[in-house]
C-alpha cells in the first residue's frame, strides 16, 4: 500500500493555529482536492473536528483516534486500521494530519507532499513534528510546482 502524507507548512514549519489551517489559498486547496480525490484520507481527532465539510467528499474518511467519534470510520489504533485498508484491498491512501499522525505513519510513507506557504504566520501552535533535515535524509524531491507567488508545491519519494 502506497503511504501518502500531505501537509501545508508555514516559513518556520507551522501548520495549525487554533486548530485550523492558518492561511487559505485556493490552489493549494484545489491540489489538496486533486491528489486525495478518490483514495482514503486518514486523520486524527482534531483535524476531523476541524473539517468545515465532513465528510470530504468523494474520500473515504477515516480518523484513528482513542476517542470514540462518531459518524466516521473510526480505529482507536494503527494495527486495525491497516489491517482493514489491507482487507478492504486499498492501495494508496492519504494522511492528512495533525502532527501526532504525521508522526506516526512518517516512517511507512512512500511520498511525501507539502506545501510550502514562504511567508510567517503569527499565532502558530502546531507544528510539522518532522525537521526538513530528516525529511532530506529518508526523501529525495521530485516535482515541484509554483502554486501562487506564497505558495510551492512539492513531491518527495522515499530513498532511504
Amino acid at each position: 500500500m502506497e503511504i501518502n502524507l500531505i501537509w501545508g507548512q508555514e516559513k518556520n514549519g507551522g501548520i495549525g493555529k487554533n486548530n485550523t489551517l492558518p492561511w487559505h489559498i485556493p490552489e493549494d486547496l484545489k491540489n489538496f482536492k486533486k491528489l486525495t480525490m478518490h483514495f482514503p484520507i486518514i486523520m486524527g481527532r482534531k483535524t476531523w473536528e476541524s473539517l468545515t465539510i465532513k465528510p470530504l467528499p468523494n474520500r473515504r474518511n477515516i480518523v484513528l483516534s482513542s476517542s470514540n467519534i462518531k459518524n466516521v470510520e473510526h480505529y482507536d489504533n494503527l494495527e486495525k486500521c491497516m489491517e482493514k485498508l489491507k482487507n478492504d484491498s486499498i492501495k494508496k491512501i492519504f494522511i492528512i494530519g495533525g502532527a501526532q499522525i504525521y508522526d506516526i505513519f512518517f516512517q511507512y510513507a512512500n511520498k511525501l507532499h507539502i506545501t510550502q506557504i514562504n511567508k510567517k504566520i503569527n499565532g502558530i501552535d502546531t507544528w510539522f513534528p518532522i525537521s526538513m533535515s530528516k525529511i532530506k535524509h529518508y526523501f529525495k524531491k521530485e516535482e515541484e510546482i509554483n502554486l501562487t507567488e506564497i505558495a510551492t508545491y512539492t513531491k518527495w519519494v522515499r530513498i532511504n
